[in-house]
């Protein structure tokens, strides 16, 4: 498929074992996880808003109004708790240079989208959170008082939900055109994403427990991810 096809087809469902390549293989706790929030898995990763946005026909508004939700998302500080109750000095390290990554690369996307599409400092701040975001938030407050086990299962499947979104593109060969779109895209897709969300199941492979409150939490997060998108066209 070349460059300038802009349709990317949508994920098929599913399968147990299919994300073995980053360690959720089959029967692993991270694989049970992931397959038990299958439902709103799909939905959430063929969801129309990721749907438009990788085939470049996302209007500009539903973009921002997207984006300024999830940079309010960003910036609550999840990576901070998690360093704090990581267990072993060495995930706290890999945990922080990850954090630098994020301050060096997301952070950036984020001011300079908001300078292109000429979103001010105070359009920004009154932006009312939608309802999921809402939500969002204030379970991640309860997460970040909770156990490390809980948080890292919802660390981990923030970024490979964004990971298996990301990736329909790269599978179908499309690169968009739109350079939110693209850079969108180019923040959660790629050796250095891949690299970081197998470092997560590693830990969820570890750490939780599929009869465990990290379950519901995993489930809780996917759900509340497809609310997300779902919510992007309410305020734009």
């Amino acid at each position: 498929m070349s460059e300038t096809t802009k349709h990317v087809p949508e994920a098929a469902a599913s399968v147990s074992g299919e994300w073995a390549f980053l360690g959720a293989e089959t029967g692993s706790v991270a694989d049970q996880l992931y397959m038990s929030a299958a439902e709103d898995w799909n939905k959430a990763i063929n969801s129309r808003f990721v749907n438009e946005l990788l085939d470049d026909t996302l209007p500009d508004h539903v973009l921002v109004s997207y984006l300024i939700q999830d940079f309010k998302f960003f910036n609550q500080g999840i990576m901070d708790h998690a360093i704090a109750l990581a267990p072993r000095e060495e995930t706290k390290e890999m945990l922080r240079k990850q954090s630098q990554f994020f301050a060096d690369e997301e952070a950036p996307y984020f001011t300079n989208f908001l300078k292109v599409y000429h979103v001010t400092d105070e359009q920004y701040e009154n932006a009312p959170q939608t309802p999921a975001n809402r939500e969002y938030c204030d379970y991640l407050s309860e997460i970040v008082n909770g156990t490390w086990e809980e948080l890292i299962t919802a660390l981990c499947c923030m970024e490979w939900l964004y990971l298996a979104w990301a990736k329909r593109t790269v599978d179908a060969g499309v690169i968009q055109q739109v350079p939110a779109h693209k850079g969108w895209v180019d923040l959660h897709e790629g050796e250095l994403f891949r690299a970081w969300t197998g470092r997560l199941i590693a830990l969820v492979n570890e750490y939780a427990h599929v009869d465990g409150p990290e379950a519901d939490v995993f489930r809780r997060i996917v759900h509340l991810e497809r609310r997300f998108f779902e919510d992007a066209y309410d305020l734009a």
